[in-house]
């Protein structure tokens, strides 16, 4: 049996799209992947010297289909002139050193292998095998110390009403909402004391659990009462989930939402998991931190593209609809949302993984089939594998979950990465703060 939750006081809050048109997009105002011709004038080297860097793996080309011509990603070609630049001294390697993953804070919380990030030892993957539950991971993530059997958190009510501050802001005037925005306002109202108040308290570890309660009640907003969904009972965060947003509960279901929460718990210094360092290392409380986590998750290059990567996956009704989407991305040279991640050259594991467990949950749909489907081709015409958004998209669709789930359960489960970088932080006891590099009239000073 499902709970029902009071709905807002709004209509539905989701923009409408025109299914029929869902494979069209603009044309983009700059190329994404360039020739090895203007790779080679970007950095001012020839031919040769090019496939010296793509044979040490400092570039990696993407295969054309049907010819035998290679093109490159043009951030990757950007980051390498970056790090060639910085070496020519301090002050332009100071200006270059947070640029397209350099290291710059140590940290015991994530690996990422060849086989996708590893929390504290352990693989991604082999914890949705066992323990297979989210808050086992998200203690792990936190202590160091993973639970040896599935076990569920006490609910405590936070301390404001989160329904009637949810409400306030009335969804039905934001026909682009994006649910990282939702996380965040729930965030922002259950925050409020100073960091001192906070550490005196010894109540991190229940501040902690009531943000995750509450971002599963959040998941309301996109179920058929359109709202905040007050959380009830003793269950998995993945149980609260299904219930917010009013989909049957089965174990394959369950397992599905564990999966993707665990498999988005952290990665490294994501741009999102940095900004929430920086703001715990000046001494912001863990909400203030979440939310600047947030603001910064919204963007394109993460949720934000994971929703754009949403729209796109989920609007083919046809294979002749697929083909032609596929084939204007190969014309513009077009890197499309939710696939190719450079920290994985030969593909995001997390996708793969995730695809994996879309395809065990039983006969597909047709939108299902559809999205499979184009998710191959652009993998095998276009040489893009899926990343981590277009892995989620296929749980979801997999799982018969509404779109915009994927980006809010990749924020609600990063959201367990977010708290254990922002502890960690503390613990290092330094402000993080980079320097510039002053340019005056075109011209580095020194």
């Amino acid at each position: 049996m499902i709970d029902q939750c009071k709905p807002l006081n709004s209509a539905d809050s989701m923009p409408s799209r025109q299914k029929s048109k869902a494979h069209e997009s603009p044309r983009p105002a700059h190329t994404d992947l360039i020739s090895a011709k203007d790779a080679c004038a970007m950095l001012g080297i020839k031919l040769a010297t090019l496939y010296t860097y793509v044979s040490r793996g400092r570039l990696h080309p993407i295969a054309r289909a049907d010819t035998r011509t290679n093109l490159y990603l043009r951030h990757e070609v950007e980051g390498l002139l970056a790090r060639s630049t910085g070496r020519m001294g301090l002050p332009t390697g100071a200006s270059t050193a947070l640029r397209k993953g350099q290291p710059v804070v140590n940290s015991s919380i994530t690996e990422i292998t060849d086989q996708g990030p590893s929390y504290r030892g352990h693989l991604a993957s082999d914890l949705v095998r066992h323990p297979g539950n989210f808050e086992a991971v998200a203690e792990l993530l936190w202590s160091g110390v993973l639970p040896g059997a599935q076990h569920t958190w006490p609910v405590e009510p936070p301390e404001v009403d989160l329904k009637v501050a949810l409400d306030a802001m009335h969804f039905e005037r934001m026909p682009s909402l994006r649910m990282m925005r939702v996380l965040s306002i729930a965030a922002t109202a259950m925050g409020g004391g100073t960091l001192v108040e906070e550490l005196r308290s010894g109540s991190i570890t229940r501040y902690s659990r009531q943000m995750l309660f509450a971002f599963a009640g959040c998941f309301g907003v996109l179920g058929p009462t359109h709202g905040y969904c007050d959380v009830v009972g003793e269950r998995p965060i993945a149980a609260h989930i299904l219930n917010s947003l009013g989909i049957q509960q089965t174990p394959q279901r369950l397992n599905a939402v564990n999966a993707g929460l665990i498999m988005c718990a952290d990665h490294d210094l994501s741009s999102s998991t940095f900004s929430a360092r920086v703001a715990a290392s000046t001494g912001a409380g863990l909400h203030a931190c979440i939310v600047t986590a947030l603001a910064t998750h919204v963007g394109v290059t993460l949720a934000g593209g994971c929703d754009q990567a949403d729209q796109l996956i989920r609007g083919f009704a046809s294979t002749a609809q697929i083909k032609a989407r596929v084939s204007q991305a190969e014309r513009n040279r077009e890197r499309l949302p939710g696939f190719t991640l450079p920290l994985y050259p030969h593909g995001d594991p997390r996708a793969t993984f995730l695809i994996e467990i879309a395809h065990q949950l039983g006969t597909p749909s047709r939108q299902a089939e559809m999205a499979f489907r184009f998710i191959e081709n652009v993998h095998n015409q276009l040489g893009m594998p899926p990343n981590l958004a277009a892995g989620l998209i296929a749980l979801c669709l997999a799982s018969g979950l509404p779109e915009r789930t994927a980006s809010t359960l990749w924020g609600t489960g990063r959201a367990a990465g977010w708290i254990a970088h922002v502890l960690e932080q503390r613990l290092a006891g330094f402000q993080i703060r980079p320097r510039s590099n002053y340019i005056a009239s075109g011209k580095r000073t020194e």
